[in-house]
C-alpha cells in the first residue's frame, strides 16, 4: 500500500494555493473606489463561447447571485438534448463549434457585428467579462468600436495545446493573445499553475490577476441539512464514478481495465456527454457492453443530480491526461470540487496541480505511474478501515475548499473599485481645462 498512499497534507516546496480565491498577485489595482451608484451593484457584458455550457451557467448565476445585471453576448452550439434559456438578458452571437480556431473565425467576425449592433447596451456594462481567448477577441473588438469604457477581464480556465506547440499557427495565436491580454486590466484562472506556468513565463504577463476556482457556486446548493453524503457501505466491491465532460480516453481505459482485472471488486459509473471530437459516444458505449461491472449512465443534470450520483461513489476519479504535461498537469477538475462537497474519496495520478491539492487537503490518494499497473494493486489490497479513515478526512473538510461561498463576492468587489476608479479617471480628464486657441 505504501507506494500508492497520498503524500498526506503536503509538503514545503508544494505550490501553495491562495486563500478564499484570491492571488498573491491581485495587487487590488483598484483599492480605495466605491461600488457606483445605480439600479444594479454592477452590470457585467458576459462574453462567452457557449451559453449551453454549465460553467457558463454557473459563472452568470454566480455575477446574478451576487449583486450583478449580467447582459450576455453569447454563441451558443448545438448539443444532443434540449437546450437550457438563458436566465440572463442575452444577446445571440450565433452558432459556433468546439476546436479549431482559425476556422471559427468568421464566426467570431460576424459575433462581432452583431455584439456591435447592440452598442447601447454594452456601452451601459461596467464590466466586460470574456470567457476564453476567441471571447475576449470579440469583446475587445464590440468595446473598441461601441466606444465603452468598461473594465475588461479575460477568464482563461484551460491553456490549449495549440497554444503550446511550436509551428507558425501556434507563434500567431501566443502573439494575438499577448496583445489582448495588454488590453485586459485583470486575468482570472481556475488554477495558480496556469499563471506560474503559461502566464508569466511564455506570454510575459505581469498584471493583475485572480484565482476563481472551479468550485460549486453556493446559491445553486440545497441547505446544508439537504447535502447528501456518500451513503454506500465500504467496499469491496469499490465503486468509482468518473462524471462530467467526457474527453480523457485514457482515464477511460484505466478504469476499464481495473474494472476488468478485478471484476468481483471494482464497479465503474461513468457519467455525463461525450465530447464528441475526442471520444464519440459509440465508443463509450463499446466500453460498458464489454465489460459488466463498468456502466455509462448518460447525462445529469448539475448540481441537481449530484447528491444522488456522487453517493453512490465510493471514489471520484479526478485525473486527467488528455493534455499531459502541460494543461492537464496544471488544471484543478471540477469534480474534484463535486466529489469532495458529498463525501467521495478522490484519485488522481501524482505530480498534478489536482494531485497536490488532494495531498495538501487529504481528500484522498494519488497514484504513481503506471496507473494502469498502479491502481488494480492498491484496490485489490485496499481494506474498509483504511478507506473509513480516507472517507473521514473528506468529510471533515471545510466547505469553503469545495463550495464558491465568497471567492465570486470578492471579484466583483475588486471590479466595482477598478470600475470606480476607471469612472473617476474619466471624469477628472473630462473636467481638465481645455487649452485656449489664440486670437
Amino acid at each position: 500500500m505504501s507506494t500508492t498512499k497520498a503524500l498526506g497534507h503536503g509538503e514545503d516546496n508544494v505550490c501553495r494555493l491562495p486563500e478564499r480565491g484570491h492571488s498573491q498577485h491581485s495587487r487590488d489595482a483598484g483599492a480605495g473606489g466605491t461600488r457606483p451608484d445605480r439600479g444594479f451593484a454592477r452590470t457585467i457584458a458576459f462574453f462567452g463561447h457557449d451559453s449551453n455550457e454549465s460553467t457558463v451557467i454557473k459563472r452568470a448565476a454566480a455575477f446574478q447571485a451576487n449583486g450583478s445585471r449580467v447582459i450576455g453576448f453569447m454563441f451558443h452550439r448545438v448539443r444532443r438534448g434540449p437546450a437550457p434559456a438563458p436566465t440572463w438578458e442575452n444577446v445571440d452571437l450565433g452558432v459556433t463549434r468546439d476546436l479549431n480556431y482559425l476556422r471559427r473565425l468568421p464566426k467570431l467576425l460576424a459575433g462581432i457585428r452583431k455584439a456591435v449592433a447592440q452598442r447601447q447596451l454594452l456601452k451601459q456594462c461596467d464590466v466586460i467579462y470574456a470567457r476564453n481567448i476567441d471571447m475576449l477577441l470579440v469583446s475587445l473588438a464590440a468595446k473598441r468600436i461601441s466606444g465603452s469604457d468598461a473594465v475588461v477581464v479575460y477568464e482563461a480556465l484551460d491553456i490549449r495545446r495549440v497554444f503550446l506547440d511550436r509551428g507558425l499557427v501556434s507563434s500567431l495565436l501566443r502573439w494575438v493573445e499577448r496583445k489582448l491580454l495588454g488590453a485586459c486590466d485583470m486575468l482570472v484562472v481556475s488554477s495558480t499553475d496556469f499563471v506560474t506556468r503559461y502566464f508569466e513565463p511564455t506570454q510575459g504577463y505581469r498584471g493583475p490577476w485572480r484565482l476563481l476556482e472551479n468550485k460549486i457556486a453556493a446559491q445553486q446548493l440545497p441547505p446544508r441539512s439537504d447535502e447528501a453524503q456518500t451513503t454506500r457501505a465500504p467496499g469491496p466491491p469499490w465503486v468509482i464514478g468518473i462524471f462530467g465532460v467526457l474527453r480523457c480516453a485514457r482515464s477511460l481505459e484505466i478504469l476499464c481495465r481495473a474494472a476488468q482485472a478485478l471484476p468481483d471488486r471494482v464497479i465503474v459509473h461513468i457519467r455525463g456527454r461525450p465530447s464528441e471530437e475526442d471520444i464519440p459516444l459509440a465508443a463509450i458505449q463499446e466500453m460498458a457492453a464489454r465489460h459488466p461491472n463498468v456502466h455509462f449512465l448518460g447525462p445529469y443534470r448539475s448540481p441537481q443530480d449530484l447528491p444522488d450520483i456522487y453517493g453512490q461513489l465510493h471514489f471520484t476519479w479526478a485525473a486527467d491526461f488528455q493534455d499531459a504535461g502541460i494543461n492537464s498537469d496544471w488544471c484543478l477538475t471540477n469534480r474534484l470540487y463535486e466529489g469532495g462537497l458529498h463525501g467521495s474519496v478522490a484519485l488522481a495520478g501524482r505530480g498534478t496541480a489536482t494531485a497536490r491539492m488532494i495531498e495538501r487537503e487529504g481528500l484522498g490518494w494519488t497514484l504513481p505511474e503506471p496507473i494502469e499497473a498502479t491502481l488494480p494493486a492498491f484496490l485489490a489490497e485496499l481494506d474498509a478501515a483504511e478507506y473509513e479513515r480516507a472517507r473521514a478526512r473528506v468529510a471533515a473538510a471545510p466547505r469553503a475548499l469545495f463550495v464558491d461561498e465568497t471567492d465570486t463576492r470578492e471579484l466583483l468587489e475588486s471590479l466595482d473599485q477598478l470600475a470606480a476608479k476607471r469612472k473617476a479617471s474619466a471624469g477628472r480628464t473630462s473636467a481638465r481645462p481645455q487649452p485656449q486657441t489664440p486670437r
